[in-house]
Order: structure tokens, then C-alpha cells, then sequence
């Protein structure tokens, strides 16, 4: 089905200003998403605080609302809990592992700060080795690459299904599976790849996900989730018992209950809108069709690719087959920073991108369904010109 663009490109009326190739930062938020958040808003307004003042509304409305999350990722809601992003969800399940001095820790080599940094953090405060697994275009050669560096102490496998960075996807099913016949366990960032393709965490076979409401999901920033398999709960502990993760507590007795699924690690507060205004961004992205965006997103990225690969100096460093990519693109040019670049292109022609931070010199172009061919081209011709200054 050829997807309506005039009609949405009219739900995000930041396009009228610039050029968007920033999704994978932050998402900019469709009309029928920041209506519905702007309308609990005003609810908390006029009405008051709904689960104090209307709990008969609010409570049921809540877990419609983590229901449809679990839908939307073909899992059960007691297999899904509430965080306020990726960090706190990795953060949960490192926390949560008795951790021995030698023990190793596998990460991609391309990790934004959310995955790098708690890693690093347990290097150095429990005496983990941290091993980054470099990327390979060949999914067999990938999953070997992790088969190098295992050892009888390998505990975990953790990176990002889709690396922040260089936009790299990763054969997640498999090196998942590699965990599980290893006796180790596995974590997916999903911040750039929920929301581009149709889904099923499960048949990721990860033991734990770290989900974002918004990039690919279209959600107001920000709220997110952590999947624990059902078989992996028993592997990790509570750590931070707070309010949400109760099954039941008795004041008097000084007794309580944790909760039988994921829920046990939630503890809160969290903004209940911006959670219920997620669960609606879902329904706008199935309304549009998630195989309809994955085809655009494809064609689009692989139009790119393919328009600024001959250009002179340049080196594209996303993987060109959109079985090892997704909706980042990132591409440095010779004689440019990826600051300078940036700058560049947003004075010149409101051109919105990213410089990378870490690794290879250059800048990430992320691909929206809304983005036009015309678009794309621009952002070809644009960084034609400026090579050839």
C-alpha cells in the first residue's frame, strides 16, 4: 500500500521549518499523539490528579494501556516493566546479577553511553571485563565474533540491536541463542529498531530488552520499558524495591509480596501521560502499517546510500544491505568534522543531522517514513557541494 505522505507529513509541523534527519535522536511527535498527551495534560488540570480523584477511570486506563504495549511487541504485560528508558532498565539487570571478580561482559562496539558507561562502571567498581565484539558485515562472521571471545566466564552478552551510532543491525537471534546454549544470559537495546518493522521480542530469544517511547516509536520523550523473558526472572534480583513494584505490603505486619512478573522491578513515580500518550503513538503507527514503514524506510535509506556512495571522499559507514541496517545512515567526508558538517548543512539548507561522537569522524542521517525522495536528494546534493569546497 503506497502510504498517504501529503496527509502525514501534515501530522508533524516542525517539517514546514527544516529538513528532519535527527528521528534517531529525538523523535519529532505526530499531531494525533501530542493531541492525545495535551489532553491528559489538560485532564490532570481540570479534573485533578486521576488516580486519587477518578480511580475507577484511571486504573483501568493504565492497564488498557500497558496491555496494548505488550501487544504491540507480541509479549504478555506481566513480561514488561515500567522505566524511564533504556538506562534504567540495563541498570536493573546489572544491578540485579552477583557479579564475581573476571566474570565477562560482551558489548558492541558501537554503544551509546546508556549501555557504555553502566559497563564500564561495573568494570571498574566489580572487576568485570568488559570485551566489545567488533561488527562484521556477514551474520555468520558476526556470530563468530562473538564465539571468539567467550570464555567459561562469559555471564552476558549486551548491545544495541541496531548499534546508535553507525546504524548496524545486529543478528540478535542468533548471538541470543549463542547466549542461551552458553549458560550466559542477553540484553537488546531496542531504541532504533522498535517501531520500524513488525516485532515479536520473543522470537528475539533475549532474556531482556531496554524499550524507548520515543525515535522509532513516536511517542513524546520520554518513558520506556524493560522485557524480561519468563524464564529469565528468576536470574536477576530486586535491588531497588520501590513503590509500583509491590504485589501487596502490609503496613501493620511489615509484611509484603513482590510482583510475579516483570513488574516487580518497577518503582516509581513515572508520568502516567506520557505512558498512555505511548500507547496511543502505537496505534497511529499500526493505523500507517509497520510493514508499509519498514519497505519506505528501506527504499529511502538504500536511495541514500546509493546517492552519496560515488561522491569523492566519502565513506559511508552503515552497512549498505538493509539486512544489517536500518533507518541510520552515517557517513563521514574527507577534510570535514562531523560538527563542521552538521553545521554546514543546517545553515545552508535546514538540513537537521547528527555528528557522530565516538568512533569514525562524520555524521548520522536517520530516515523517517515522512521523508521525501526529494529530501533525500537534497541531502546528497548538499554534501556533494560542500566536498567540493
Amino acid at each position: 500500500m503506497r502510504l498517504d505522505l501529503q496527509r502525514l507529513r501534515a501530522d508533524f509541523p516542525p517539517l514546514q521549518n527544516f529538513v528532519w534527519f535527527q528521528n534517531g535522536g529525538v523523535s519529532i511527535t505526530p499531531r494525533p499523539v501530542a493531541e492525545v498527551h495535551a489532553g491528559l495534560m489538560r485532564e490532570l488540570y481540570e479534573r485533578g490528579p486521576m488516580h486519587i480523584a477518578f480511580p475507577q477511570e484511571e486504573y483501568p486506563r493504565r492497564q488498557r494501556s500497558m496491555a496494548r504495549l505488550a501487544r504491540f511487541f507480541a509479549v504478555a504485560p506481566a513480561e514488561l516493566a515500567l522505566m524511564r528508558g533504556v538506562s534504567e532498565g540495563y541498570q536493573t539487570l546489572l544491578r540485579g546479577l552477583d557479579w564475581r571478580p573476571g566474570d565477562r561482559l560482551l558489548i558492541g562496539p558501537d554503544e551509546e553511553v546508556a549501555l557504555l558507561l553502566p559497563s564500564l562502571h561495573l568494570r571498574d567498581e566489580r572487576g568485570v571485563e568488559v570485551v566489545k565484539v567488533p561488527l562484521v558485515e556477514d551474520e555468520e562472521g558476526q556470530v563468530a565474533e562473538f564465539e571468539k571471545r567467550w570464555t567459561p566466564s562469559t555471564r552476558l552478552v549486551a548491545l544495541s540491536h541496531v548499534s546508535t551510532e553507525l546504524g548496524w543491525r545486529v543478528p540478535a537471534a542468533a548471538i541470543c541463542q549463542l547466549a542461551r546454549e552458553r549458560g550466559a544470559l542477553s540484553f537488546l537495546d531496542m531504541a532504533h529498531s522498535a517501531g520500524l518493522y513488525p516485532m515479536k521480542l520473543a522470537e528475539l530469544g533475549c532474556d531482556f530488552a531496554g524499550i524507548l517511547s520515543y525515535k522509532w516509536l513516536y511517542a513524546p520523550y520520554a518513558a520506556g520499558a524493560l522485557y524480561v523473558r519468563p524464564e529469565s526472572l528468576g536470574a536477576l534480583k530486586v535491588v531497588y524495591a520501590g513503590g509500583r513494584g509491590e504485589k501487596c505490603i502490609d503496613f501493620q505486619k511489615g509484611e509484603y509480596e513482590l510482583q510475579e512478573g516483570a513488574g516487580r522491578f518497577q518503582y516509581g513515580p513515572w508520568s502516567w501521560p506520557l505512558v498512555h500518550a505511548w500507547a496511543a503513538a502505537l496505534d497511529y503507527l499500526e493505523s500507517i502499517g509497520l510493514e508499509e514503514i519498514w519497505v519506505r524506510t528501506v527504499a529511502l535509506t538504500s536511495r541514500l546510500k546509493a546517492g552519496l556512495e560515488p561522491i569523492p571522499g566519502l565513506t559511508l559507514h552503515t552497512p549498505a544491505s538493509p539486512e544489517r541496517s536500518a533507518a541510520l545512515v552515517s557517513f563521514g567526508l574527507k577534510g570535514w568534522t562531523g560538527e563542521e558538517l552538521c553545521q554546514q548543512l543546517r545553515q545552508r539548507w535546514q538540513i537537521v543531522t547528527r555528528h557522530l561522537n565516538h568512533g569514525p569522524v562524520g555524521v548520522r542521517a536517520s530516515i523517517g517514513f515522512f521523508t521525501l525522495e526529494a529530501e533525500v536528494d537534497l541531502l546528497v546534493e548538499a554534501v556533494g557541494a560542500l566536498t567540493r569546497q
